[in-house]
C-alpha cells in the first residue's frame, strides 16, 4: 500500500507555488526609458499608454531630463527617474564621441541597476531608436527588451546602417509607427520581429465658445481663413517652405488668409528659431504669419484652425499632429512621403503634395482656401478616420499586446 509523504509533496510544490504567484498574480515590472520630458508627439503616445494600462504594470520611467512629462507620468501611476539614458548622438563616431558614449553607458547602467533592485524587470521598452541605455541593461541582464521605433534616418545611410543592426540585434520585437518607418528599419534577419501599432489620440470636439476665444486672442477675424502648423522647429520639420508658399498664396489670393505656427526649438538649436523669424520679417507679408512657443493647450489651436498643414521635407515617421488635427474635423495638407502616407487619404481626408515642392504646397493651400464645402466634408472625412483607424485606446492596447507576449515568452 502506497503512503503519500504529505510534507514532501509540500516541499516539492512550494518553489512552483511561489513561481506562479511571482508570474502571474504579480504585475509584471515594467522599465520604460525615453529620451525627453516634453509633451510632443511620442511624449504624448508614452503618456497614453501608462494613463491606460499603467494598473496592468509595475512601470517605472526613466527620462533624459526633467520637465512637464514627468509629474504627468507620475499622477498616471508610474515611477519616474531622471539620468543618463545613454542618448544617440552622431559624434558617437568620433574617438572623443566614443569614450563619451562609453561613459554614458556605464552611468545609465548603473542607474537601471539601481532602479532595478533584487527584483529586477521583467521588460524593458526603449521607447525611441535614440537612446540605448535600456538596450544594453537588457542584453546584459538577459531581459525582454522592445523597442519601439518613431525616427526615419532618410539622410545618413551609415546611421541608418547602425540602427537597423543594433536594433536586430538586440530587440525581442520591434514596434514601428508606421508602415514606412517598418521598412526603414528591418533586416532581413529581423523582419519577423517588426510590427506596426499607429499612434492613437483621444476622440474630441470643436467647441464654438473656445474656437471663437482663441481666433480672437490670435488677431484672426471671424471670416480668415487660418492654416496652421505645429511641431518642432529645426531643419526638416518645413516651417521655411511653408513660409515660402504661404506668401506665394496671399500675393494672389483674395480671401483673407493667415498662417500660425506652434513649436519651439530644442536646446541648442536655437538658431533655427532665429533664422524662422528673420526670414518671416524678411518676407512680403510678415504681419499675417504668427509665430508661437510650444502650448500645453494644443487643443485650443487645433480648434482656432481651418486647415493643418504637415509639410516635413524628410520624411515623417508618423505625424501625430496630423490625427489630433483630424479629431478636430481638419483636413490636414501633408508632404506625401513617410507616415503621413498612412494618415492622410489624398482628395479624401486631406490633400498630400510633392515633398519639398512650394509650388505644388501652394496649390494645395488655394485648393482647400477657395472651397468651402470640401473643406467640411474633408473635414468630416478625417474626423471619421481618425476615430477608426488612431484611436487611443487602440494604440495603447497594441504596445501592452507586445509587451505581454514578450514577457511571457
Amino acid at each position: 500500500m502506497l503512503r503519500w509523504n504529505k510534507c514532501a509533496i509540500v516541499s516539492r510544490c512550494r518553489p512552483n507555488i511561489q513561481e506562479f504567484r511571482l508570474r502571474y498574480l504579480t504585475r509584471r515590472r515594467l522599465l520604460i526609458v525615453h529620451s525627453s520630458a516634453d509633451l510632443y508627439g511620442s511624449d504624448r503616445s508614452l503618456l497614453d499608454f501608462v494613463a491606460i494600462h499603467g494598473a496592468q504594470f509595475e512601470i517605472v520611467v526613466v527620462l533624459a531630463e526633467d520637465g512637464p512629462l514627468a509629474p504627468l507620468l507620475q499622477n498616471a501611476g508610474a515611477k519616474v527617474d531622471v539620468g543618463d539614458v545613454c542618448k544617440v548622438q552622431r559624434s558617437m563616431f568620433s574617438v572623443r564621441g566614443f569614450a563619451r558614449a562609453v561613459s554614458s553607458a556605464v552611468r545609465s547602467l548603473k542607474l537601471m541597476k539601481r532602479l532595478a533592485g533584487d527584483r529586477g524587470f521583467d521588460v524593458v521598452y526603449s521607447n525611441t531608436v535614440a537612446v540605448l541605455g535600456g538596450a544594453l541593461y537588457a542584453k546584459l541582464t538577459n531581459t525582454p527588451h522592445v523597442w519601439h521605433i518613431r525616427e526615419i534616418v532618410a539622410n545618413s545611410p551609415k546611421l541608418a546602417s547602425v540602427f537597423k543592426s543594433v536594433v536586430g540585434r538586440m530587440s525581442d520585437a520591434v514596434i514601428c509607427n508606421s508602415n514606412q518607418t517598418r521598412e526603414w528599419i528591418k533586416n532581413p534577419g529581423s523582419e519577423q520581429l517588426c510590427r506596426v501599432v499607429w499612434n492613437g489620440v483621444r476622440d474630441s470636439v470643436v467647441i464654438t465658445d473656445v474656437r471663437n476665444a482663441e481666433r480672437m486672442a490670435l488677431g484672426v477675424a471671424a471670416r480668415d481663413i487660418l492654416f496652421v502648423m505645429v511641431g518642432r522647429i529645426n531643419n526638416w520639420k518645413g516651417q521655411g517652405l511653408l513660409v515660402d508658399a504661404f506668401c506665394r498664396l496671399r500675393d494672389e489670393c483674395q480671401e483673407t488668409i493667415r498662417l500660425v505656427m506652434v513649436g519651439s526649438a530644442y536646446r541648442g538649436q536655437e538658431h533655427y528659431e532665429d533664422e524662422l523669424r528673420s526670414r518671416i520679417q524678411n518676407c512680403r507679408h510678415p504681419d499675417a504669419i504668427s509665430m508661437l512657443p510650444f502650448r500645453d493647450d494644443i487643443e485650443a489651436i487645433w480648434q482656432a484652425s481651418d486647415v493643418v498643414v504637415v509639410p516635413s521635407t524628410e520624411p515623417e515617421p508618423f505625424g501625430r499632429v496630423a490625427i489630433e488635427a483630424m479629431a478636430y474635423s481638419r483636413p490636414v495638407i501633408a508632404a506625401a512621403h513617410g507616415g503621413l502616407i498612412d494618415i492622410v487619404v489624398h482628395e479624401e481626408t486631406g490633400l498630400l503634395f510633392e515633398p519639398k515642392n512650394p509650388v505644388a504646397l501652394c496649390e494645395a493651400m488655394r485648393q482647400l482656401t477657395m472651397n468651402w464645402d470640401l473643406r467640411m466634408q474633408m473635414g468630416e472625412r478625417a474626423r471619421h478616420r481618425q476615430r477608426s483607424q488612431f484611436s487611443v485606446q487602440a494604440y495603447a492596447d497594441g504596445v501592452a499586446a507586445c509587451l505581454t507576449s514578450v514577457a511571457r515568452a
